[in-house]
């Protein structure tokens, strides 16, 4: 019975405890790539428009956004539906990682570091429009990033693994 309880509390003690400020950063990772992902999700979707369809809605959107013009429709949908289906892998390979990092995984901070980085890859891509690089949102979401993924860092002695 005794031999029992000992391998009890053995297991309990090698447990680790995961710190406050790594659960605090991981649900707000949770949260923000569950918004990300349902958004590129939306995106994503208007890979789905006939030809039709969007030959409807572009004189609305040429109203609204003058500067979309001299662009086709058809490839302005095709455009932002791939560069969605690349940011929604990319999203799904960060929560890959948050999810790793939450189970004290250290090989969960390399992968959310490498689709983060990523993602801002495919983030200049669309910032560069016909005007010229459009650079306001991006400057503020790769500062983020950088802020987390130095957060991230800092809990990554909690980490067990390579």
């Amino acid at each position: 019975m005794e031999n029992t309880n000992l391998a009890f509390q053995t297991t309990d003690q090698a447990t680790p405890e995961r710190p406050e400020f790594l659960k605090i950063i991981c649900i707000l990772s949770f949260i923000a790539s569950g918004l990300m992902l349902l958004v590129y999700s939306l995106g994503a979707m208007v890979l789905g428009l006939s030809q039709e369809t969007i030959e409807e809605l572009w004189p609305q959107m040429t109203a609204s956004y003058p500067q979309f013009e001299t662009v086709d429709g058809v490839e302005f949908f095709n455009q932002v539906g791939m560069m969605s289906v690349y940011s929604l892998i990319a999203n799904v390979f960060s929560l890959v990682g948050v999810i790793m990092m939450w189970r004290l995984e250290k090989m969960g901070f390399y992968i959310y570091l490498l689709a983060e980085l990523t993602i801002n890859f495919f983030s200049l891509n669309i910032a560069t429009g016909e005007e010229g690089p459009q650079y306001g949102s991006l400057i503020f979401s790769i500062l983020i990033d950088l802020v987390f993924i130095v957060m991230y860092y800092m809990n990554l002695k909690h980490m067990k693994g390579k």
